[in-house]
């Protein structure tokens, strides 16, 4: 079993399933080569496959359930989101100092702050719609249909159905009817053309190969485009290539999405998963140890510490690979907004 490849988006993994999804994943050590450093938790990318790490992910928070942050602080991992510190001169922060999901929620907060979207929407009443394409587990559409924008519609699209499953369990019944999560891949799922007032992508698993927009990447602002009304506005935060944010805009420019504003917090990014290291290793370890396998003599011990590494990269832990790209330049995390001309 290789938990990296095998792994399938339309399938919600029960608890019972992980646990022996894991222990065939220890099990295996000695006929598989390592993909995962064991130096800064890196993996090639030629080694997994986004579809079957983020059906582990998703399966895996919503199997943990509630842990306890460093603080002591109860919640559930939903916000599956680098995130960043609040930049100090857009005013006063939206979450507060001990939310142990600041960083995520700060995020989504940030991609509705320029002049322009909050414009439209004061014209509207605030009666706006919103798309999401690649939600996760609807935190994100949650937090902006509850704080951000409380007058909106919003449609939650992920190709997870994990992720789904708990946005439909965690936040579709708080919101009246007013949030609607959509399971498929957005590039093939009907979601309605000309409709979204505001299309919002955070932290999605697009453009991340450097200096290029891939045929995946074209489809997906493709959607994008076709979902936004005339005058309508993409809000797109992430972290990618450095050298791929030039090919993107370009990109958009060319189907009549020209970039209004583009806004640099790649320190802010660094600066929270520095003072997010606490909650990262308190959630790992929380994780970690509620698997069985990893007790298995002398294998189990040395998956768990590849398993450790790899969770901690993907989280852009301090001291792992993608931390390291974010600080020396190769990876920039951006605010970005296009329009709709």
């Amino acid at each position: 079993m290789d938990i990296l490849t095998s792994l399938d988006n339309g399938s919600s993994y029960s608890s019972s399933k992980l646990q022996m999804i894991i222990g065939a994943w220890v099990m295996s050590d000695a006929f598989r080569r390592r993909k995962v450093s064991i130096d800064n938790g890196d993996v090639s990318e030629d080694d997994y496959t986004k579809q079957s790490i983020y059906s582990l992910l998703y399966a895996m928070y919503r199997s943990i359930g509630e842990v306890k942050s460093e603080t002591g602080e109860p919640y559930e991992f939903t916000f599956n989101t680098w995130g960043y510190a609040w930049p100090e001169g857009w005013g006063a922060p939206p979450t507060t100092a001990t939310d142990p999901q600041r960083f995520g929620k700060n995020a989504y907060t940030g991609l509705l702050g320029f002049a322009p979207v909050r414009e439209r929407v004061a014209k509207a009443g605030g009666k706006v719609h919103v798309v999401e394409l690649g939600c996760g587990t609807g935190a994100g559409a949650h937090h902006i249909s509850k704080y951000v924008l409380p007058d909106c519609t919003y449609n939650a699209v992920d190709m997870q159905k994990a992720a789904i499953e708990t946005c439909n369990r965690r936040f579709v019944p708080e919101l009246g009817g007013r949030l609607k999560a959509i399971h498929g891949d957005v590039t093939k799922v009907e979601i309605g053309e000309g409709q979204a007032d505001i299309v919002v992508i955070c932290e999605t698993h697009i453009t991340e190969h450097a200096g290029v927009v891939t045929d995946e990447d074209k489809r997906f602002f493709d959607v994008v485009r076709r979902t936004l009304k005339p005058g309508g506005y993409l809000c797109w935060g992430n972290a990618i290539p450095d050298a791929t944010w030039q090919p993107c805009f370009d990109q958009l420019a060319s189907i009549g999405m020209p970039v209004r504003e583009v806004r640099d917090v790649t320190a802010e990014a660094i600066l929270a998963r520095d003072q997010d290291k606490a909650r990262v290793e308190a959630y790992v370890e929380q994780c970690l140890k509620k698997f069985h396998g990893f007790k298995i003599p002398v294998v189990g011990k040395k998956k768990r510490r590849e398993a450790e590494l790899a969770l901690k990269n993907f989280y852009r832990h301090p001291g792992t690979n993608l931390y390291d790209t974010m600080v020396n330049g190769t990876d920039t995390y951006r605010v970005v907004m296009a329009e709709k001309v």
